[in-house]
């Protein structure tokens, strides 16, 4: 993959941080919906025109609500707004839906920013700007992270062959050449038609490699994905039997309040904190009693 080369001396400093929060469903309208007994229409969160949502999310869904006393959409609630209150705490930062793209030359201006993509349960360190403001970018259309991801088995993504400064739990070589939000924007790939083809990591990655667009790699952790048993990514992989589902679910709080932080990512521990209080409840119903409807 193309990488940019660093001019000696040359340094891209910024003067905001532009976070745009993908596509998301009406949570709390969902969760408010779904307690009163309202049916719930599945194209509410699973729009025809969203790519890579599974077609059995309903019956992923019915399942979670079926175990659980914490329904599916009030979990996603509740991580949204942990999410948020991370975001909310980032200095010098911008955040947009976006469905607010085009508002972007308008609240960007003329300043130096870097804008990423993220998921509506991701999570942003609160010092994002002066960590960035430290690195040279060069000319680069792209610059790229290392990501740590939380969840049943946690680990920090770093791209291949690198070294890495700070892990959380082991160490997994990127998937794909952008992770879901480790890849930021600078300036004029963001005011360009290229930013379009973007939004998406997987897409992105592999838009960027036809483009033959350049990238440059910096060992500085900014952000983390927060792949919560109700994620779309692992509540397909669920157990249906009660007890495997107990025991996954213990496993993964137990893992969470386990994990060692290093010191420049503390900023982790109150939302997994958060998050151990959201999920540590439905570890404990399943353990005990038969199945009840958490409407």
């Amino acid at each position: 993959m193309p990488e940019a080369r660093l001019p000696e001396g040359l340094v891209l400093l910024l003067d905001r941080i532009v976070l745009v929060r993908r596509r998301s469903p009406d949570w709390r309208g969902l969760a408010c919906d779904y307690e009163a007994g309202i049916p719930i229409d599945p194209r509410r969160y699973r729009p025809a025109d969203v790519p890579g949502l599974p077609a059995d999310l309903p019956l992923c869904i019915r399942l979670w609500n079926d175990l659980s006393p914490v329904n599916f959409f009030r979990c996603r609630q509740t991580l949204k707004e942990i999410s948020e209150r991370t975001l909310a705490r980032v200095r010098g930062a911008v955040v947009l839906g976006e469905d607010q793209l085009s508002e972007l030359p308008f609240r960007a201006g003329a300043s130096r920013f870097l804008l990423f993509f993220f998921d509506d349960d991701d999570l942003f360190a609160p010092d994002l700007l002066d960590r960035l403001s430290a690195v040279e970018f060069g000319d680069c259309d792209v610059a790229v992270f290392p990501l740590v991801r939380l969840g049943d088995h946690s680990y920090t993504f770093v791209r291949d062959g690198r070294p890495a400064r700070v892990l959380v739990g082991r160490r997994q070589e990127f998937r794909y050449r952008f992770q879901t939000n480790n890849y930021g924007l600078p300036a004029r790939t963001a005011l360009s038609p290229h930013l379009a083809h973007l939004k998406e990591h997987a897409d992105g990655s592999v838009y960027a490699d036809e483009q033959q667009l350049t990238d440059t790699y910096a060992d500085v952790v900014v952000s983390a994905t927060n792949k919560t048993p109700c994620s779309l990514a692992m509540i397909r992989t669920l157990p249906s039997n009660r007890q495997e589902y107990h025991d996954y679910l213990r496993r993964y709080v137990d893992n969470l309040r386990r994990l060692d932080l290093p010191p420049e990512v503390a900023w982790l521990r109150e939302p997994i904190e958060e998050t151990t209080t959201l999920f540590g409840p439905v570890a404990e119903h399943v353990r005990g009693g038969p199945c009840r409807d958490s409407r």
